[in-house]
């Protein structure tokens, strides 16, 4: 009897114990690759315009989007959308596929990877704050606490340890609007698309940015053909890896692990991007790791992971609806 429990038992455990394995896999992946995608996109901005840096993210974001979810079923859904969801969807599809990533790629043209990564966190502030204004939710002490952690650490880094006056570099300003923007996208998706399943609504915003920049495209100076063909060979090897790495790589690991594992465990954990991110930045472009960038981004690594342990997002689908749509706004 012992041995027949076993093995009709066996099977299962082992079935739950890959699946749980992969998804640790996943996460593992989604994180590492993830932490390559600011300082990739910082050692491009120079010679790639924000325009045609959107365009090859954007692309490669829909490209994995048709190969994992089917062009035609992803379609055949979108035809049943509400009419009335045809305007916010395009709303969000300017303000986090379109104005956000242009801001944040001229941004880091003009600022540091390690900069650009802690400044870009600043969108849970503002995620607090419109969340509270628009939504009228009420905040935990935990919410409060961990926004003013993420402050501190932002005005830490502005303040370069509190040894400067109050500066804001032009490039640190784009990335704050940026995070702005990412943080409004956010806030009006969970508004008034909740009920869009976040890959249909990735599908959209991609559409809306392949279609702004193919409408701008010809009032440009360089034209994308132009710039690639002018490419730097020794920066081949960053191309790659933020087409193929941080982008194609950390969706799909992110999507894998999210089918897997607890949605707040995944959503905790990929905090620790925060200092892949720097850590990578220091190795591939030799940029300086300074104390005051390891003081902002220990308060601002503490900020997020106290918002994240209660979302404001509220339910468990909306929860990973919103994680899935707020990973996919970063660059």
């Amino acid at each position: 009897m012992n041995t027949q429990t076993i093995s009709f038992t066996l099977p299962w455990r082992r079935q739950t114990t890959s699946s749980n394995a992969l998804g640790w896999i996943a996460l593992s992946v989604a994180i590492l690759a993830g932490s390559t995608s600011v300082t990739f996109a910082s050692a491009l901005a120079g010679s790639l315009s924000p325009l045609s840096m959107l365009f090859i993210s954007e692309a490669l974001t829909m490209l994995f989007t048709v190969l994992s979810f089917g062009l035609f079923p992803i379609l055949k859904r979108i035809t049943r959308l509400k009419k009335k969801n045809a305007l916010p969807i395009l709303l969000v599809g300017l303000s986090n596929s379109v104005i956000a990533p242009l801001l944040a790629f001229t941004g880091l043209r003009m600022t540091g990877p390690i900069n650009a990564e802690l400044f870009i966190r600043a969108e849970d502030i503002f995620l607090v704050l419109l969340a509270v204004a628009f939504l009228g939710e009420r905040l935990k002490k935990q919410h409060i606490v961990g926004a003013i952690c993420v402050f501190f650490g932002v005005a830490i880094v502005t303040l370069r340890g509190f040894s400067e006056s109050l500066v804001l570099s032009r490039g640190d300003g784009y990335i704050l609007l940026a995070a702005a923007f990412y943080a409004c996208g956010g806030i009006l998706y969970k508004k008034k698309l909740h009920k869009v399943e976040p890959e249909l609504m990735i599908f959209c915003r991609t559409c809306v940015a392949l279609a702004v920049f193919f409408l701008s495209a010809p009032f440009m100076h360089h034209t994308l053909i132009e710039e690639l063909q002018h490419f730097p060979t020794e920066l081949i090897v960053a191309l790659l890896g933020y087409g193929f790495l941080a982008r194609f790589v950390n969706l799909f690991s992110f999507y894998e692990s999210i089918e897997r594992l607890p949605v707040r465990t995944v959503s905790l954990l990929l905090n620790l991007g925060l200092i892949g991110s720097i850590g990578f930045a220091s190795v591939y472009l030799n940029a300086a790791i300074l104390p005051y960038h390891i003081a902002g981004a220990g308060f601002i690594l503490i900020g997020s992971v106290l918002m994240e342990i209660e979302s404001l997002t509220g339910g468990k689908w909306h929860f990973a609806a919103h994680l899935k749509h707020k990973h996919r706004s970063h660059v």
